[in-house]
């Protein structure tokens, strides 16, 4: 017959989960590509409120000179597709075809909507504005691929890295 003590002690001693610390089994490298990473997806999120917010600021009258603002929309979907391309690519590995038509498949509806957004709070919907947001989100994608390599030289991560994530 089982002794009831010796199972009372073995119970108080089962634990649920074990509470010790999973081993660190990243390297420093490894670490600092995962912090990179995390600022760059902060960095395209914090940068898509920005946006988002400056474009649905109700309009006020401008008493200085004119201003087109076809720039400001180009430059504006330009650097928020950057941000979203390097912070994903940074945490997924290396993006394909089909990375980049999403990226510039939701700037494109994302311009739209912004566009047709703006008209409650008393601003134009212009779809000028609309082309100048979608040329900018494919010149931001033409870019990218240009400039790359030059984003992974500077942050230390490898093609192979990259790969790695896949």
């Amino acid at each position: 017959m089982a002794n009831p003590l010796s199972d009372l002690s073995q119970l108080a001693n089962f634990k649920m989960h074990d509470s010790s610390p999973p081993p660190n089994d990243r390297s420093p490298r490894e670490s600092r590509f995962r912090r990179i990473a995390s600022r760059a997806r902060t960095l395209a999120i914090f940068y898509f409120l920005l946006l988002f917010a400056g474009t649905h600021i109700p309009s006020v009258g401008h008493s200085g000179p004119s201003f087109n603002d076809k720039w400001a929309h180009f430059g504006g979907y330009l650097v928020l597709t950057l941000c979203i391309l390097a912070g994903w690519e940074l945490t997924i590995g290396r993006l394909h075809a089909r990375h980049y038509f999403a990226v510039w498949l939701a700037g494109v509806v994302y311009g739209a909507f912004d566009e047709w957004t703006q008209i409650p709070v008393g601003r134009t919907c212009d779809m000028n504005d609309w082309a100048a947001d979608a040329m900018g989100v494919l010149s931001g994608i033409i870019l990218y691929q240009l400039f790359r390599p030059m984003l992974f030289a500077v942050v230390s991560v490898s093609e192979e890295d990259l790969d790695k994530r896949d």
